[in-house]
């Protein structure tokens, strides 16, 4: 299927195709057949009404192998299990609680990362003039550094 390796960006390609076959239809990409939904309406419908029907993840050996027969919590398929896992992981991870306790975590990792952006721009500053720095990649290594610490 060539139709997203045109000049054409994809959202485009999918809203010409929306106005053809309508704001629901499916497309074929390689051996996944895929629900396309350009509305609101229909997303909303198809994760509010029908929500366990699209809730599940496919089936792929290495999710099997990686997630230890699907029993890691993000590869889990949806059923009681992944539900008793959630609700787990929401009581034990991710409370209030627990979020405060890990606060000094997030302090230091935000000092550490001011404290180099300090130190680069002490090194490369001319005098006091700015220093070009890629927020993305400065947000990105300190989200992930707070990750790995918690």
């Amino acid at each position: 299927m060539h139709l997203f390796g045109g000049q054409q960006l994809t959202h485009k390609t999918l809203g010409g195709m929306a106005d053809k076959y309508g704001p629901v239809f499916s497309l074929r990409l390689g051996s996944h057949e895929v629900l396309v939904l350009n509305s609101w309406e229909m997303a909303k419908e198809c994760f509010t009404v029908h929500d366990k029907v699209f809730s599940t993840r496919p089936s792929i050996t290495a999710s099997k192998i990686l997630g230890y027969d699907f029993a890691m919590f993000g590869f889990a398929p949806y059923g009681p299990y992944w539900r008793e896992i959630r609700k787990i992981t929401t009581i034990e991870l991710l409370s209030n609680h627990r979020i405060d306790m890990l606060k000094h975590i997030r302090v230091s990792e935000v000092k550490s990362a001011i404290r180099e952006l300090y130190k680069s721009w002490l090194s490369k500053g001319n005098g006091g003039s700015g220093v070009s720095v890629d927020m993305k990649q400065w947000f990105g290594d300190l989200t992930h550094n707070i990750a790995l610490r918690m």
